[in-house]
């Protein structure tokens, strides 16, 4: 009986005055069983009946009703009105008054169970709202649930703007200025309902779907960060494994075929390759995810026109393409229709460029937005391995040059003492058994001043041979010394511009004095110069050095030259040496030798 909205008022009359003359026609049997102004208490059910229905107004006027009929139909004079006792007269007030109490509860009871289902309502259009992920899908149910709760015919509910129809009212939801949705009902409904639908309902719905959309909007923002996370940490965890093989001294081939196999998998199983850019404008594919690559594609093809590793190449940047069916196929010498999208990332290894990776999709969707720098640390890290590898080879190389020039170095002094000190020295020694078997004083006279002779030219060819081992000028004299005995000695002349205010470690003076001196020697045999410059200078812990010739130039350490053996000694110290020598430009040499060790102790 209790109903949000109440029936039409009309309808209320009409059950209030049928219940009056249904209570009324019920009294007459009644009073043969009793009677006096009890019975008019049977009125109340009607009362309350209405009160519940249709208010406390409607109740009281049937209140009023009851007591009227009960006296013109019960109370004598039958069919009509008069004072007759006053006892009953107080009787029926009393009723009238119960009958008031009565219908007020009833009033009070209709609105409290109307706002118990109000609140039912908002209960459960917030569990149909706001426990889905899903809210177009959940507008159905909550659409039949206001028309249930509103006793319509129908009731629509939809996201966006919707447009009214000649039977339906429409009625839109908004945020602000934002029409979150559209709400629509019959048209003509009454204006109880219509008020409590615009009072109760369209605002519960409206704050339903701002909260739901706000919670869509965290949830989307919590899956992607937690999407952004679960890449993360799959990138994380690849570079690791690669950093693994990089930090183990695995072969570049190995890290090579990792990094594409790793890359490949973090972008969705898409082709990857990494190229290396050959002479002639050429590209060789060194790795690949490609197994089925045909041989002809592995051995390299021109990297000319449009495609990427042509690109990355002219630009030395990461190049994209999406969707474009002029792309250039990384993977084949001609156009390969099924290509969708391709990125290329150059690769540099000491600031040169040395190759691309490539990743290519045939897939209707687009390569990440990130892909660049997703496959960045990648490149990075076949850089090093590249960087380590020519290292390493360097380095075998030049321990190979260093024992080669060590074994070099004793065989020189094995023959200046074999041909030179130790023949002579026999020599002397047969001279002086000759002086045995002489005869007279005179005799033995010249063979002793001979050999005195003798040894003191032995004791100077000694000399300079540990002179070409360690120059005593280095440790009596120091650096500038050294270097000034050099210039007089040299066939070229030589030109001196030293600035040293202290004295460095064995090792730099050492490695300085010989680099001068080999440039001296080189000057004069090979270059055939007329002048040589040498500039000696401290710049806070670094030795500079700076030779220059005006020779023939032409000079290349590769070959073979003394200049090889003078780059591993500067090497060995940490520090550089740069050899620029065109042909018919003279030969320019410029060294840094750093006279701290990196933890910044002196070299010794």
């Amino acid at each position: 009986m209790v109903r949000p909205t109440p029936p039409p008022i009309g309808v209320g009359i009409a059950v209030a005055v049928l219940l009056v003359a249904v209570e009324t026609l019920l009294i007459y049997p009644l009073e043969l069983i009793t009677s006096g102004p009890s019975l008019a208490q049977i009125y109340l059910l009607g009362v309350v009946i209405v009160s519940l229905v249709w208010g406390m107004a409607l109740g009281f006027a049937t209140s009023l009703v009851s007591v009227l009929a009960y006296y013109y139909f019960h109370v004598p004079p039958i069919l009509g009105f008069a004072v007759a006792n006053t006892r009953d007269w107080v009787m029926l007030g009393v009723f009238a008054a119960v009958a008031a109490v009565i219908g007020a509860l009833a009033d009070l009871s209709r609105l409290r169970a109307v706002q118990a289902q109000e609140s039912d309502l908002t209960a459960e259009m917030a569990g149909l709202l706001l426990n889905t992920d899903d809210v177009a899908a959940a507008l159905p149910s909550a659409a039949r649930r206001i028309a249930h709760a509103l006793d319509l015919s129908g009731v629509v509910i939809k996201l966006g703007a919707m447009p009214g129809a000649g039977q339906q009212s429409v009625f839109p939801l908004r945020d602000g200025a934002t029409v979150l949705g559209t709400l629509q009902v019959p048209a003509g409904i009454p204006v109880a309902s219509l008020q409590r639908l615009q009072e109760k309902v369209i605002p519960l719905v409206e704050s339903l779907l701002r909260v739901a959309r706000e919670r869509a909007a965290i949830l989307d923002s919590l899956r992607e960060g937690r999407d952004e996370l679960r890449l993360l940490a799959d990138q994380q965890a690849a570079l690791r494994r690669v950093a693994t093989y990089v930090a183990r001294g695995v072969s570049p081939a190995e890290i090579f075929s990792a990094v594409t196999e790793e890359v490949s998998q973090l972008l969705g199983a898409r082709d990857t390759m990494l190229l290396r850019y050959e002479s002639g404008a050429m590209v060789t594919i060194v790795a690949t995810s490609q197994p089925t690559l045909p041989p002809s594609v592995r051995n390299g093809w021109s990297a000319t026109g449009s495609n990427i590793a042509a690109l990355v190449r002219r630009t030395g940047r990461a190049v994209r393409m999406d969707d474009d069916e002029d792309i250039d196929s990384p993977g084949t010498r001609n156009r390969a229709p099924g290509i969708r999208a391709a990125v290329g990332l150059p690769i540099s290894v000491e600031d040169r460029l040395w190759g691309v990776i490539v990743v290519s999709s045939m897939r209707t969707e687009p390569l990440p937005p990130d892909a660049e720098e997703r496959i960045k640390d990648f490149t990075d890290l076949a850089a090093t391995a590249i960087a380590n590898a020519g290292s390493r080879a360097e380095l075998i190389a030049s321990r190979a040059r260093i024992v080669a020039a060590a074994d070099e170095a004793r065989r020189r002094i094995e023959r200046d003492l074999h041909d030179g000190a130790q023949q002579r020295l026999i020599a002397i020694g047969l001279d002086l058994r000759a002086a045995e078997n002489c005869t007279s004083l005179e005799q033995v006279k010249v063979q002793v001043s001979d050999a005195a002779t003798e040894l003191k030219s032995i004791h100077e060819n000694l000399r300079e041979i540990s002179r070409g081992i360690h120059p005593p000028i280095l440790t009596t004299g120091g650096l500038e010394l050294a270097l000034r005995s050099l210039a007089r000695h040299s066939v070229v002349p030589v030109e001196l511009d030293i600035h040293l205010d202290r004295r460095l470690s064995s090792s730099v003076e050492v490695a300085a004095y010989y680099i001068v001196s080999e440039s001296l020697t080189n000057a004069a045999k090979h270059a055939h110069a007329s002048l040589v410059r040498i500039v000696a200078e401290l710049q806070g812990e670094t030795l500079q050095l700076s030779i220059r010739d005006d020779g023939v130039g032409g000079a290349d350490p590769d070959k073979g030259s003394g200049l090889t053996g003078l780059v591993d000694r500067v090497v060995a110290l940490g520090g550089q040496m740069t050899i620029t020598s065109p042909t018919d430009g003279g030969t320019s040499l410029s060294v840094a030798i750093p006279t701290r060790s990196p933890s910044g102790q002196a070299l010794k």
